[in-house]
């Protein structure tokens, strides 16, 4: 034991003497934590500071996820329409009562209507409807212009989610009765 304590304390730079074994039973042998600072001793780690760590991260967990909670509501947005099958089953979904659209393709030279937008190459025209509950009324009506058949497509959908929202936005209102525009 005394050779152990000879070795110890000879890999020391300061004074090399006998090294006391229990220098730390008083305290019942806890766990002792260094400090990093030159000169700076040693403290016991207790409990309440374990507890605090525990905590801390606790918090800190709660609050990432409430913020990815957040983030994700946030930044939620409708999936592109890519192609036509998409379109269908997105405007299914839409328009309970049923739908309908037409496309029309005008190539280079082509003659257009009057209320298509100008453009420097061929266009594509949607018109679309939405039936009501009453079988073979419409209940809207809309024609949207684009370069290109997805493009339109994805223009019909967005038109239809726009509506959707205020049709949402009435019936709040309504139940509210805070209508303040006239129907």
């Amino acid at each position: 034991m005394g050779d152990e304590s000879e070795r110890v304390a000879s890999a020391s730079s300061g004074r090399i003497g006998r090294i006391e074994l229990c220098a730390t039973c008083a305290e019942g042998r806890a766990t002792v934590i260094a400090s990093g600072v030159q000169g700076g001793g040693s403290h016991p780690l207790g409990a309440h500071d374990t507890l605090g760590v525990v905590l801390l991260i606790a918090a800190m967990a709660a609050a990432a996820v409430l913020i990815g909670l957040y983030l994700r509501r946030r930044y939620r947005r409708s999936k592109r329409v890519d192609d036509e099958w998409q379109a269908l089953a997105v405007m299914g979904e839409l328009c309970p009562y049923g739908w309908q659209a037409h496309i029309n393709l005008y190539g280079w030279g082509a003659p257009v209507p009057d209320d298509a937008p100008p453009s420097r190459t061929p266009l594509v025209e949607l018109e679309w409807e939405q039936f009501d509950e009453e079988p073979g009324r419409i209940a809207v009506a809309r024609r949207v212009w684009a370069p290109t058949i997805a493009q339109a497509l994805q223009a019909m959908v967005e038109d239809r989610q726009t509506d959707l929202t205020l049709e949402q936005i009435e019936e709040v209102a309504a139940r509210e009765d805070d209508v303040w525009w006239n129907d």
